[in-house]
């Protein structure tokens, strides 16, 4: 984790090469970290370079890119490469003209999955071509810090996705200051309004964009100084050098410019969804998912020498006269602390990721972030500790429950992955996995906590024949169910959600009973078995998705015109 921390110049691989301080955002370094400017003393072959001898920052220079930030937010949850449409993968796959894989970037090798809408070129219909950068939402006080030390980082951030598009029935000058960012807090209901001047010169730079009818402020009331309201307008001012016009539901619903159907139904119908959902829990269709974080460390002596990796920390702290920290000096690696620690993982997934409680109060995405299952071997050779989860006792106590949830995290998270086209209903409302149940209903992967042995078994007794052997698969032992689940049916909370947040956490009993729809299509399909009643309402051959829906649509239509209410269908 801490080599990504900025008191530190970062590891010295394809992706990863930065400046430290103000210069790991601000200076540039290509992807392959090799200089590229007129300075003659500064080789052009050696890694390691910046890119130019040149500070950037906003549109006056073109900003910071994307790439940029994701030297280091590849790893933890991944936003940068994620916002660009990637997913580590172990393949590396397709080959090359010369029959190669994939070169590793950020040490690792990608998939191309998505990119979130505002990375795409192609944005709404009368906006100039061309996606956003970070900076242009993470503005100056998410980047540069607010004056609090803040315990995790998704505390730091304080754009709210309504703070721009806004509600179906209100813009985002008249929500009140606080929504989104609740906490399980009652709102004063008062509109917060815009902002007439930024932020001071010392909080907020590069931003030299007249106010207009106001600048539109964060959910934590502080103005962003590169969005403006134009009338019931909202313009982004991008570090590209673009303005985009903002998509505003408020406006959308009054126009009646809805893209599909069930947009109106799940953003204006719907009112829940708005009071207690994040827009990306619909919005982000896909995140990285690493399930299963198995780490090794190692401090056994390797050819009779004692095995050393970087220590972060150390190397941060040790400062030398002319600013340059232990690691900084391209080739040196750092100063060393005695054992090697490697990891690797079960599985991966990007689809249909779980939903559960953020630390605000409201329901969002979750992540594995990290599943640690853990192992030490000693400076002998000894194994103190194989395959070992921690519990957190505190969580347990914290829900009101006797069982201690496992220390493998799912992390409540934001994955930069918005498509224009939401999840469906039926990926959330009839999906146990999206649930926290696990994939197929929490039925796969149940011998994680033994031994698992191919060999010659006796089918009666399930005895192993041979008498050596060797274990295929070894155990965890304390896993008794899947990574992929978080809580059971009746909302005994399994594994921690999210542990730097009281709120965060698995939906309960009484949110699954509201949320899954899992099985309703035997509502009606239970009467087949009936033949003379299914006949009287069944039509010949297979009928496609959108005749079904039109049928349906009929019968609600029906019961209205009949005054039939469904509580009345009750026996």
């Amino acid at each position: 984790c801490q080599r990504c921390h900025i008191g530190v110049r970062g590891r010295e691989r394809r992706g990863d090469y930065r400046g430290m301080g103000c210069s790991a955002c601000h200076v540039l370094y290509g992807t392959e970290g090799l200089y590229m400017g007129a300075d003659k003393s500064i080789s052009k072959e050696q890694p390691g370079k910046m890119l130019k001898h040149v500070i950037v920052a906003s549109r006056k220079n073109g900003g910071i890119p994307v790439e940029s930030c994701s030297s280091c937010h590849n790893r933890g949850k991944r936003i940068g490469v994620s916002f660009q449409g990637l997913m580590e993968f172990p393949y590396g796959s397709p080959f090359n003209a010369q029959g190669n894989k994939q070169p590793k970037l950020h040490t690792k090798q990608y998939l191309f999955i998505s990119d979130d809408l505002h990375h795409q070129q192609q944005s709404r219909e009368g906006n100039p071509k061309g996606g956003l950068l970070c900076q242009d939402c993470h503005t100056s006080i998410d980047m540069h810090g607010d004056g609090n030390i803040h315990g995790t980082t998704l505390a730091q951030v304080e754009i709210d996705c309504s703070d721009c598009h806004g509600l179906t029935d209100k813009y985002p000058w008249e929500l009140p200051v606080g929504y989104g960012d609740e906490f399980g807090k009652d709102l004063s209901g008062d509109p917060r309004g815009v902002a007439t001047e930024r932020l001071v010169p010392g909080r907020q730079f590069g931003y030299p964009y007249e106010a207009e009818d106001g600048f539109l402020l964060t959910a934590r009331g502080n103005p962003i100084g590169n969005v403006i309201r134009r009338g019931n307008q909202i313009i982004v001012h991008s570090a590209t050098g673009n303005d985009f016009e903002v998509p505003v539901l408020k406006n959308l619903k009054e126009e009646n410019k809805w893209k599909d159907p069930s947009a109106e139904v799940a953003m204006n119908a719907v009112t829940k969804h708005m009071d207690k959902l994040e827009c990306y829990a619909c919005h982000a269709s896909w995140a990285p998912q690493c399930y299963g974080c198995h780490v090794q460390v190692n401090y056994k002596p390797k050819d009779g020498k004692p095995v050393m990796g970087i220590d972060w920390v150390a190397s941060g702290n040790a400062q030398k006269p002319n600013g340059q920290t232990a690691e900084s000096v391209l080739g040196s690696g750092g100063l060393k602390s005695p054992g090697k620690i490697s990891e690797t993982r079960s599985y991966l997934r990007w689809e249909n990721p779980v939903l559960g409680i953020s630390g605000e109060g409201r329901v969002t995405p979750l992540m594995p972030g990290c599943q640690v299952t853990y192992t030490i071997i000693n400076d002998k050779g000894d194994t103190l500790v194989n395959n070992e989860i921690a519990e957190n006792v505190g969580e347990g106590k914290q829900l009101g429950q006797d069982h201690a949830p496992l220390a493998i995290d799912m992390a409540p998270v934001q994955p930069h992955t918005a498509q224009r086209q939401a999840r469906t209903c039926e990926s959330c409302h009839t999906n146990h996995k999206t649930a926290g149940l696990g994939i197929g209903k929490g039925t796969f992967g149940l011998r994680q906590h033994e031994d698992v042995v191919m060999d010659l078994i006796d089918a009666t007794t399930r005895e192993i024949i041979p008498e050596k052997y060797t274990v295929q698969i070894p155990a965890i032992p304390k896993l008794t169910f899947d990574w992929s689940q978080i809580v059971t049916r009746e909302g005994k909370q399994l594994a921690t959600v999210g542990t730097h947040w009281p709120m965060s956490r698995a939906f309960n009993k009484q949110e699954l009973d509201n949320f899954l729809r899992a099985g309703t299509c035997m509502g009606c399909h239970q009467n087949m078995a009936e033949a003379e009643l299914w006949k009287k309402v069944s039509v010949e051959g297979v009928i496609d998705t959108k005749t079904h829906l039109e049928l349906m649509n009929k019968m609600i239509k029906y019961m209205a015109q009949q005054g039939i209410k469904p509580v009345e269908l009750k026996d």
